[in-house]
């Protein structure tokens, strides 16, 4: 990549982020209590972007600076990580200032930018596609098969958006053509011959009885997406790549999914806490979900009165008893002893001195965005310290510690009803589950001590 396409994609990318800045702060609606959890978050992101500089660790930009420069080489898409990882640092100050009461200051190669951009044409997503195939098939890096594969699969993507010029579709768009992929029948072409796909979707709704396309066949649609837009990226017929936020769905048995940590895998994780964290509840949420194998929703909608002596056994009581918690199943509301290493790590201590109902703070256990999950950012921002951790496998992430915890326990002899009931799973079977009684805290507690990790 030339130094000048390395500055052209930089400065754009430096636009677009104050453009968005802008769209964020001029929303009605806003109030002083969404501002202030707002600007936290970005605080948070601010020192998490400025810890990777620091670190030369460009991990946090190199999947969006392979999307941009699809075609460049590793040193090269190194260096625009880098760039993007410091725009973003730029952008969150500025934002951070500008709820503040400060003016929104635009950099001066920003409004560069924005003044000498000169919109283009932005042709239709179908002629996008066919513009891509086109060069695919003279490069010879398609066959006849892998072309009218192509050109279905890219039909079907426009019929779906609609086809309006490629430069008009946002993000919402793509991921409600993720949403539609998902829906769409198995072998749809010869089942509903002369059907519009839109008219598919209509006709089959949310009927159970209608086989869906395989988790497979939804990613193989899936990266025809992402590639169609980074490729028109890296053309400029767009300025941003939209597709970035379309994640592949899980394949195989949900099992198989996701794998237990090692304990190489736990031992640089918590070193990666020891210097990321700056919270309390970047220590605690991940030792409590490796110490009981709760979810990381649980852990985090914890209040003080639910980590408490009872029978003469500490325990974390797992419930509904707030209008701000929440439950996953009807097996989720339990109480688990709380490990002896928790508390030598100060467990009891920290609750003590909570001053607060809840021990994390809220932005961490609820979002009011009904497009994201409540756990969305928490799950993220640990994620994120189990990839430069060094913990690459995607299979694992950190709900991984409530596989690890039910695994371990297992293989240590411990009967499958006694885990069930400490992790929270129902329990279908007949003599210890349906009819059954809940095992003591005292047994319970024995069974929680049998693990040991480098926690």
């Amino acid at each position: 990549m030339k130094p000048e396409e390395l500055e052209t994609l930089t400065q754009r990318y430096l636009a677009t982020s104050f453009d968005e800045i802008e769209d964020r702060l001029a929303l009605d609606g806003w109030s002083s209590g969404g501002l202030e959890i707002h600007s936290s978050q970005i605080n948070e992101r601010c020192h998490e972007l400025s810890d990777a500089l620091a670190e030369a660790d460009v991990s946090l930009a190199i999947d969006l600076a392979a999307e941009m420069a699809p075609q460049a080489d590793e040193q090269a898409r190194r260096k625009l990580a880098r760039r993007l990882i410091e725009v973003q640092l730029q952008a969150g100050v500025a934002e951070i200032k500008a709820i503040a009461g400060e003016p929104l200051r635009r950099p001066e190669v920003a409004q560069r930018a924005h003044v000498v951009a000169v919109p283009k044409p932005s042709p239709n997503v179908s002629e996008m596609a066919a513009l891509y195939a086109e060069e695919r098939i003279a490069q010879n890096r398609w066959s006849a098969k892998t072309a009218k594969q192509g050109e279905t699969i890219f039909k079907l993507i426009a019929d779906l958006l609609g086809d309006p010029a490629i430069g008009e579709v946002t993000k919402h768009d793509i991921r409600q053509l993720g949403l539609d992929i998902t829906r769409l029948p198995a072998n749809m072409t010869k089942r509903y011959r002369g059907l519009a796909v839109a008219e598919v979707l209509a006709a089959t709704g949310s009927d159970v009885n209608v086989a869906r396309l395989e988790s497979r066949s939804v990613n193989k649609h899936y990266q025809h997406v992402r590639t169609l837009f980074a490729w028109a990226a890296e053309h400029d017929h767009i300025a941003q790549n939209p597709a970035h936020v379309l994640h592949d769905v899980e394949e195989g048995r949900a099992q198989d999914a996701r794998k237990a940590f090692d304990d190489s895998d736990i031992t640089a994780f918590f070193a990666e806490i020891e210097k990321k964290a700056k919270e309390p509840y970047g220590t605690w949420i991940p030792r409590i979900m490796a110490y009981t194998g709760c979810r990381m929703g649980e852990a985090a909608q914890l209040r003080k009165v639910d980590v408490r002596m009872e029978l003469g056994v500490a325990v974390f009581d797992f419930n509904e008893d707030s209008e701000q918690k929440n439950l996953k199943t009807d097996g989720s509301k339990r109480k688990v002893p709380i490990h002896p290493r928790l508390i030598e790590l100060g467990l009891m201590d920290f609750v003590s001195a909570c001053d607060q109902e809840f021990l994390f703070p809220e932005r961490v256990r609820f979002t009011a965005n009904p497009a994201r999950g409540n756990m969305d950012l928490l799950s993220k921002q640990l994620n994120r310290w189990l990839r430069s951790a060094g913990v690459i496998d995607r299979r694992k992430s950190v709900q991984s510690f409530r596989g690890t915890f039910a695994t371990r326990l297992k293989d240590l002899g411990v009967a499958e009803y006694h885990i069930a009931e400490v992790v929270g799973h129902e329990n279908d079977n007949i003599t210890s589950g349906r009819y059954g009684k809940r095992t003591n805290l005292a047994a319970l507690h024995n069974v929680v001590t049998k693990l040991q990790l480098p926690v």
